[in-house]
């Protein structure tokens, strides 16, 4: 059971950090054995509203692990849904959930589907601690962590704890305070905005998915006939055009020819919000007393419609890891961190073809960075290189321009593929290698770098589409 000394110093077995899903679902998962002490610390309280969104019908197992099925059955509309999709061509089809042709998913009130775990984890005993952030994570010389937290009011409190489950999403502390290294591939973010339709209009009932020049938008209905719409771009594209601004987004919004008729007459008081949606990975999904669960350890793009029931089942796996760490030998974090690279790597080739669906703008670049093929050989040598302009004519499309630079000062004539792209990744470890490959095929198109094979019978360009995900 918890303890408390008289320097506001809290003793316990596993603190959480993070109270979306896959935090709550680690907790609760954990509550199940009834001899760990456990504590959440969550920047919220759970009073904000979360855009829309939606779970496909196949969680409900995972809910019923959770023991909280029935309770989400009373609050959430478990009518079926379908997704009207505007991709690939200039016509909308109805489709089942999301991308699948088959198979229906559910409306999600969000802000109501996290109250429900949040209190389903306190009564089930455990220590749920709201508007606080985790401020450092102090490794103990024997085991275990000490944790400095700070409170809304400025309050600052000391937890030491057996084990850490960090499920603080994108931002990952354990990651940024032990300095690990996150490996991103893309730079997606969601630019996003409430509105309320109008009380004569009829509901939107569907999620849409329109693509269009520069990205792809996302409408859910909402509750008191309310809908959540997101723009998905790049930072760089949303900036160029600003897309930020509360007019130009609802005239962009306003031009979809879609998505534009569906919301026609709501109101959209708020500014709209961009928040990060990249797809990310981190190699180190754990270590000595920690690991992290849901977006902390992999994060993906929302065309996915995956993030929740991953993160559930995350959580619940991370509370499996700390059961081992804490009781056991600690071998399952290993096999926990194949299972994540193994599921990130086929994510990646289900998010490429579904990009690669999309075919009506191929010059675009937010659709040129998504549908390159990576198609040089590793074995192939520098043959010569020519003066970089470091004002280039155009935007570099797969990396930024001081890293596109940096990667030329590593074609080395005589220099192989293969030791470039490993020197590179040392200085710039966030960078995937496929990433890498792609920005030396630019310069290799925009004439900075020739290479050439050492035999005759190798082509330099390789035919292959599985070469990007290998």
């Amino acid at each position: 059971m918890e303890a408390q000394n008289k320097d506001n110093t809290q003793f316990l077995d596993v603190l959480i950090l993070g109270g979306g899903p896959s935090g709550i679902a680690a907790g609760i998962a954990l509550l199940k054995r009834g001899d760990v002490d456990v504590m959440i610390v969550e920047r919220g309280d759970y009073s904000e509203y979360k855009y829309g969104e939606s779970l496909s019908s196949g969680v409900r197992s995972t809910l019923e692990y959770l023991d909280v099925w029935d309770d989400f059955a009373q609050v959430q509309n478990l009518s079926p849904y379908y997704s009207q999709v505007n991709w690939g061509d200039d016509a909308q089809r109805q489709l089942g959930y999301m991308f699948t042709p088959h198979g229906t998913g559910w409306n999600l009130d969000r802000l109501a589907f996290d109250k429900l775990l949040a209190n389903a984890f306190v009564n089930r005993g455990g220590k749920l601690q709201c508007d606080s952030q985790v401020i450092t994570c102090e490794h103990q010389a024997y085991r275990g962590w000490r944790v400095l937290v700070k409170s809304k009011d400025q309050q600052m409190q000391t937890i030491v704890c057996k084990y850490i489950i960090d499920a603080s999403g994108r931002r990952g502390v354990m990651r940024t305070n032990l300095n690990l290294a996150l490996t991103v591939y893309d730079r997606l973010i969601g630019v996003s905005c409430i509105g309320k339709l109008p009380a004569n209009g009829a509901p939107v009932l569907d999620h849409q998915v329109e693509a269009c020049k520069y990205g792809w938008w996302h409408l859910s209905p909402m509750p008191d006939n309310q809908v959540s719409v997101v723009l998905m771009t790049d930072p760089d594209i949303a900036h160029k055009m600003q897309a930020c601004h509360p007019d130009v987004w609802r005239g962009l919004l306003k031009e979809l020819p879609f998505l534009g008729k569906a919301v026609e007459g709501a109101i959209f008081s708020d500014h709209p919000r961009s928040f990060p949606c990249f797809s990310s990975y981190l190699k180190d999904a754990g270590g000595k007393d920690w690991v992290a669960v849901g977006d902390a350890v992999a994060s993906y793009d929302p065309i996915s419609s995956s993030g929740i029931p991953r993160a559930l089942a995350n959580g619940i796996h991370g509370a499996f890891m700390a059961v081992d760490g804490l009781f056991s030998s600690g071998d399952l974090l290993t096999t926990y961190s194949d299972s994540i690279a193994q599921d990130f790597k086929q994510y990646l080739q289900t998010q490429w073809q579904y990009y690669q669906r999309e075919t009506r703008w191929p010059d675009a670049v937010f659709w040129a960075r998504r549908r390159a093929v990576v198609a040089i050989s590793k074995d192939a040598i520098v043959h010569a290189t020519h003066y970089f302009e470091q004002k280039l004519t155009r935007a570099p499309i797969h990396l930024k321009s001081n890293e596109l630079q940096d990667l030329w000062l590593f074609c080395e004539l005589g220099k192989p593929v293969r030791e470039i792209i490993e020197k590179f990744s040392q200085r710039h470890l966030h960078l995937p290698e496929q990433k890498i490959l792609l920005g030396l095929q630019e310069l290799i198109e925009t004439g900075y770098v020739d290479i050439m094979v050492e035999e005759e019978e190798d082509s330099i360009f390789l035919n292959t589409d599985r070469m990007f995900f290998d």
